[in-house]
C-alpha cells in the first residue's frame, strides 16, 4: 500500500532551477548574470500578479546564493546540498521567510533588525523573504528603512508583493525591482499539457483552452484547476466537465445567445438564457462569458489572423469568424457597454434571473431602427432610382421625414449652433503639448494651466486628441474642463482621455531635466569657469532667456498659426 503523502500540482511541480520558470526570461538573465558576476543587489522587490512565481524566484535567489556546490559560471543552485535542500523544506536558519500578511507590526520588523548584526551559521549569506510586503505598517517601513540602506554585507533582502503601489517610494528606491509578467496563453497551455502528459491526464485540447483562460496568466492558478479536474474525472478530462467544474455556460451556447441578440430575436434569446441557467451555469458566469465573448468577436475584426491561432478553441475561432462578419464595430462597443453595465449590476443585484433576462432585452431593444448596413443594402439595391435613393440617404444621415433640401438646411443651422465659439470664426492649431498648456495661462485659467504644468503628465499628443496621466489630479471633472476650454479657444473638438501609465513627465520635470543640462554645459564653459574659480563657493542655480517672450508673443504665435476655414 503506498502511503507516500500526495502533493498537490502547484507544489509537485514548484521550479527548482531558473530555467525551469516560464515566461520571464528577462528576469532569469538579469539574475544569472548578477549571480554569476557577483554583482548581487542587497535588497530585491519582486512584483506582479499571483501565481506566476515572486516567492518561487525569491527561494531560487537564496539557494544559488548558498548553494555549496554551485559551479562558478553556473547561476543555477545544485538542488542536492544541504543548504539547497534544507531551503525546499523551509528549515534553514540562514534563509528567514516572514508572511507580511499576518505579521504587519513594527515589532515584527525589529525581530528581523536585530537579528541581522548575527551572521550566517552554515551559509554565505543570511537571506530575508517577506512575502506580501506592501501589508506591513507605515512604522514598520520606517523601521526598515537605515537598514535597507546600509545593511551588512552578508544579508540580503527580498520583497514579493502584488500591490507594489502600495510600497512606500522610500523602500522601493533602496531596492532593485522585477515586474514578472502574466504568462502567456501559448506558454502557459504548453506548460500545462506537459505536466498533463507526466500525470498520465487525458485532456481535451478545448479543455485545456477553458482551464488557460479561467487562469488567467496564472501558472498556480493553472495548475490548481488542472488538479481540481483530475479529481473530478479520473479517466478523461473534457470541456464538459471543466464547464461543470468552473460553473462555465457551454461557449457554443452562448454564441447561439449573442447571435439570437445581433438578430432582435428576443424569445430565442430568452429561451436559450433559461437552458443555459436551467444546465446550472451561473448567471454571473453566463454574462461574463458573454462579455469575453464580445471581446473575442471585437479582437477578430481588428486582427483577422488571429482564427489561425491554435491555442485558442478551434470553436470560438469559427463562431467569433462567423459572427464578426455580421455586425459592425460601432455595435460592438455598444454592446460592450451595455453588458459590462449590466454585469456590474449584477454583482450587487438580487433577483438575478430575472436581472439577466432584463439585461438581454435591453440589449436587443438598444437599437430600435434598420442597421447602417441595412440602409447601405437599399441605397445600393435602388441605385437606378435617383428618388429612392436620395430618400434613403437622408434616412440614413438625418432620420428627418422632410424633403431632402430643408433636412440639409437644418442640420447646417444645427451644426453652426454646436460648433465652439471663436471671435474670429478661426481655427487655432496647435502643435505641441506646451502650445496646448501655454494657451491655458494666456487664457487666465491660471488653476488648470498650473496643474497641466506640474502636476499631470503627459502621455501621447496629437492636436484634437491628448493622453494625460492625471493620478495626482483630484477633481474628477478636470479632464472635461480641460476638453471644454480648449475645444472653445480653438474652433474644434479635443477628447482629453486618461491613463495610469508613467512612461511620460510634466512639463516642469522636462524644464527641469532640461535646466539641470544646461547648467551642466554652462559649468563647461571657459568663461564660466573662470568667474566660479574667481568667487569659491558660487554655484549656477537657474539660467533664463533675458529675450524670453510675454504673453502678447505667445499669442501672436499661436494665432500665426490660424487656419481659416
Amino acid at each position: 500500500m503506498d502511503n507516500k503523502e500526495y502533493k498537490v500540482l502547484a507544489r509537485k511541480y514548484r521550479p527548482q532551477k531558473f530555467e525551469d520558470l516560464i515566461g520571464q526570461e528577462i528576469l532569469v538573465s538579469i539574475l544569472s548574470n548578477s549571480i554569476v558576476a557577483k554583482r548581487t543587489a542587497h535588497s530585491y522587490v519582486l512584483t506582479g500578479v499571483r501565481g506566476v512565481g515572486k516567492t518561487t524566484t525569491a527561494r531560487l535567489i537564496a539557494m544559488s546564493l548558498n548553494c555549496n556546490e554551485r559551479q562558478k559560471n553556473n547561476p543555477e543552485p545544485c538542488g542536492e546540498c544541504d543548504s539547497c535542500l534544507s531551503i525546499k523544506k523551509d528549515s534553514n536558519i540562514d534563509v528567514i521567510e516572514m508572511d507580511a500578511a499576518s505579521k504587519t507590526g513594527v515589532d515584527d520588523v525589529r525581530e528581523i533588525i536585530d537579528n541581522i548584526k548575527y551572521k550566517p551559521v552554515n551559509n554565505s549569506y543570511k537571506i530575508f523573504i517577506i512575502d506580501e510586503v506592501h501589508m506591513l505598517s507605515t512604522n514598520a517601513f520606517n523601521a526598515l528603512l537605515k537598514t535597507l540602506e546600509e545593511p551588512p554585507n552578508h544579508v540580503k533582502f527580498i520583497f514579493a508583493t502584488t500591490e507594489v503601489k502600495k510600497i512606500p517610494i522610500t523602500i522601493l528606491s533602496r531596492c532593485q525591482r522585477f515586474d514578472l509578467l502574466r504568462i502567456e496563453r501559448e506558454a502557459l497551455t504548453n506548460h500545462l499539457f506537459k505536466i498533463s502528459k507526466l500525470e498520465n491526464i487525458d485532456i481535451d485540447k478545448e479543455a485545456m483552452g477553458l482551464i488557460v483562460r479561467a487562469a488567467d496568466g496564472s501558472v498556480r492558478d493553472g495548475l490548481s484547476l488542472l488538479d481540481q479536474a483530475m479529481s473530478n474525472q479520473n479517466n478523461k478530462i473534457d470541456t464538459k466537465t471543466i464547464n461543470s467544474m468552473l460553473g462555465l455556460a457551454d461557449r457554443n451556447k452562448i454564441f447561439d445567445l449573442l447571435e439570437f441578440i445581433f438578430q432582435g430575436n428576443a424569445t430565442n434569446a430568452l429561451n436559450g438564457y433559461k437552458d443555459l441557467y436551467n444546465s446550472g451555469a451561473d448567471i454571473v458566469m453566463i454574462f461574463d462569458e458573454m462579455l469575453n465573448s464580445v471581446h473575442f468577436i471585437t479582437q477578430i475584426k481588428i486582427y483577422p489572423d488571429l482564427v489561425k491561432n491554435i491555442y485558442i478553441p478551434e470553436i470560438e475561432r469559427t463562431r467569433g469568424l462567423e459572427i464578426s462578419k455580421k455586425i459592425n464595430m460601432n455595435s460592438l462597443g455598444l454592446i460592450w457597454q451595455v453588458l459590462f453595465k449590466g454585469y456590474q449590476e449584477l454583482q450587487e443585484g438580487f433577483h438575478l434571473f430575472q436581472h439577466g433576462e432584463m439585461i438581454i432585452l435591453r440589449l436587443i431593444y438598444i437599437h430600435d431602427g434598420p442597421s447602417p448596413e441595412e440602409l447601405l443594402s437599399k441605397i445600393e439595391n435602388k441605385k437606378n432610382n435617383d428618388t429612392d435613393k436620395a430618400v434613403i440617404e437622408k434616412d440614413a444621415t438625418t432620420n428627418i421625414k422632410n424633403n431632402s433640401t430643408k433636412s440639409i438646411e437644418l442640420d447646417n443651422e444645427k451644426l453652426s449652433k454646436n460648433l465652439p465659439e471663436t471671435s474670429d470664426k478661426s481655427i487655432i492649431n496647435i502643435s505641441s503639448y506646451r502650445e496646448f498648456v501655454d494657451l491655458f495661462y494666456i487664457k487666465k485659467e491660471g488653476m488648470i494651466h498650473s496643474n497641466l504644468y506640474n502636476k499631470v503628465k503627459l502621455i501621447s499628443f496629437k492636436e484634437g486628441e491628448v493622453i494625460l496621466n492625471t493620478d495626482s489630479i483630484i477633481d474628477k471633472h478636470f479632464n472635461r474642463t480641460v476638453g471644454k476650454n480648449i475645444s472653445k479657444w480653438t474652433g474644434r473638438i479635443w477628447q482629453i482621455h486618461s491613463s495610469n501609465s508613467n512612461i511620460g513627465k510634466s512639463l516642469f520635470e522636462e524644464d527641469l531635466l532640461k535646466q539641470q543640462e544646461e547648467i551642466k554645459e554652462m559649468q563647461n564653459n571657459s568663461e564660466v569657469r573662470q568667474i566660479l574659480e574667481v568667487f569659491p563657493g558660487t554655484t549656477i542655480h537657474s539660467i533664463s532667456d533675458i529675450n524670453e517672450i510675454n504673453d502678447e508673443n505667445k499669442i501672436e504665435n499661436i494665432n500665426k498659426n490660424k487656419k481659416e476655414f
